[in-house]
């Protein structure tokens, strides 16, 4: 009898010391699955910022290219480039206001809409 009670509890003993274990290994793994994906996450949207980064420069430069030659343009034709470059200047003034007073809260929506998506992407 002594030896059925003995074999009980270290039978008790040997599940209770592989429950720990598995759950340890458990706790190990979803925490390895977590760093993965966080490391996932992090470098697409740090890929995406890059990218976009690097388009609005590459798009920045054709834009202040454009413009210099349209005043240039403009200012040939007028016969003044001060007129030209004026003329360009006032109209990405209003568009500047345009954005500022219509578009700004709109513009913002979107950019925070496209980062929430971002993050939480399920792929």
């Amino acid at each position: 009898m002594n030896t059925d009670k003995l074999n009980t509890e270290e039978t008790t003993a040997d599940y209770f010391q592989d429950i720990k274990t598995k759950a340890t290994q458990y706790v190990q793994q979803r925490l390895l699955l977590f760093r993965l994906q966080a490391t996932e996450k992090i470098s697409k949207i740090a890929a995406t910022i890059i990218t976009t980064v690097l388009l609005a420069v590459i798009g920045l430069f054709l834009l202040i290219f454009l413009s210099v030659t349209a005043a240039l343009w403009i200012g040939e034709s007028l016969g003044s480039n001060a007129a030209g470059f004026g003329i360009v200047t006032g109209f990405y003034l209003l568009v500047f206001l345009f954005v500022m007073f219509v578009l700004k809260k709109i513009l913002q929506n979107s950019f925070i809409n496209k980062l929430i998506r971002l993050f939480h992407k399920k792929d």
